[in-house]
C-alpha cells in the first residue's frame, strides 16, 4: 500500500469510528455482504470494507468465480448462476442471517437472483449504480453477447474497460490500483437469463445508489430507474457526486450510506 492509499484507509477508517459512535452494541451490529461488478474482485471493496468494520460490523467481500482473487478459476462454463451460486453457498457456510446485501454494477443480477433464493436471510439489498434485472431476461439483449463472442479472447472474455467509464481519473491515487487489478469478465454471466421462483427482490426493502457521474448520467440522460424506485414503497434512492466506482474513488461516502441502511 502507498502513502497515500494509507492515508485514504485511515481517513475512511476514522469516519466509520466516529459515525459509529465507538462499539457497536450486539443487537446494532449488522452483516453486509459486499458483491463487486465486472472485472473487479472482493479487493475494490477495501476502503469501504475497512470503515464499515471500524464502525463495528461483520463485512464479507467475496470474488466471484473467474475474478479478482478467483481468476484462476475462470473458464466457458462460469455463468450468471456460478456466480449466484457463489453468494448462497457463502450464505450457507458462514451462517448468515439478517444480512444487507450490496451490488455494485453488474452483481444488481447477481444480488437479486440471490435474494430470490434465499429471501428469508436479508434484511435490505442495496444496488450501487447497478442494473437491475428483468424476471426471464440477461444482462444483455438478445443476439449482443453472441455478437461479441468472436472478439472475447479465448471466445468468452469480455476486454477490460477503460478507466474512465469506471470513474476514476488518471493521476487519481488508486489509478494504478485498479488498473493492475482489473481482470477480464466472463461473457456467459452477461447472456443467462435471470428466472425468479420466488418474486425475487420484491418483498424485501431496497435502496438504489445513482453515481451521478457515470458516463449516462453525465450526459444529462435521464435516470430510468429514478421514476420506478420512487413510485414503490419499497425503494428508497439516494444520488452521489461519484463517478461509476464509488467504493474507490468515494469511499467515505459510500461507507456513510451503508451505515444509515437496514
Amino acid at each position: 500500500m502507498t502513502r497515500r492509499e494509507l492515508v485514504l484507509s485511515t481517513a475512511v477508517i476514522a469516519f466509520a469510528a466516529n459515525a459509529g459512535g465507538g462499539a457497536v452494541k450486539a443487537e446494532n451490529k449488522k452483516t453486509y455482504v459486499l458483491v463487486h461488478g465486472a472485472w473487479h474482485g472482493g479487493w475494490c471493496w477495501r476502503y469501504v470494507k475497512d470503515g464499515l468494520e471500524a464502525a463495528g460490523h461483520r463485512v464479507l467481500s467475496p470474488s466471484l468465480t473467474g475474478l479478482g482473487d478467483r481468476v484462476h478459476l475462470r473458464n466457458p462454463d462460469v455463468n450468471l448462476t456460478t456466480h449466484v451460486n457463489d453468494i448462497v453457498n457463502l450464505f450457507e457456510f458462514e451462517d448468515l442471517s439478517d444480512v444487507v446485501l450490496v451490488g455494485h454494477s453488474y452483481a444488481g443480477h447477481v444480488v437479486s437472483w440471490v435474494t430470490d433464493r434465499v429471501k428469508d436471510r436479508i434484511k435490505q439489498v442495496v444496488y450501487l449504480d447497478a442494473v437491475l434485472p428483468t424476471d426471464g431476461k440477461a444482462f444483455l439483449p438478445p443476439g449482443v453477447g453472441e455478437a461479441r463472442i468472436p472478439e472475447a479472447k479465448d471466445g468468452y472474455l469480455m476486454a477490460k474497460p477503460g478507466m474512465d467509464f469506471l470513474g476514476i481519473p488518471e493521476g487519481h491515487m488508486l489509478y494504478d490500483w485498479v488498473g493492475s487489478r482489473l481482470v477480464e469478465h466472463p461473457l456467459p454471466t452477461l447472456m443467462e437469463a435471470v428466472v425468479y421462483d420466488y418474486g425475487g427482490p420484491a418483498g424485501v426493502p431496497k435502496t438504489f445508489v445513482r453515481c451521478t457521474k457515470n458516463p449516462r448520467m453525465a450526459s444529462g440522460e435521464a435516470d430510468p430507474v429514478a421514476e420506478m424506485v420512487n413510485a414503490d414503497s419499497e425503494w428508497d434512492y439516494i444520488t452521489l457526486d461519484a463517478g461509476h466506482d464509488l467504493m474507490v474513488t468515494a469511499p467515505k461516502e459510500t461507507t456513510e450510506i451503508l451505515l444509515g441502511i437496514g
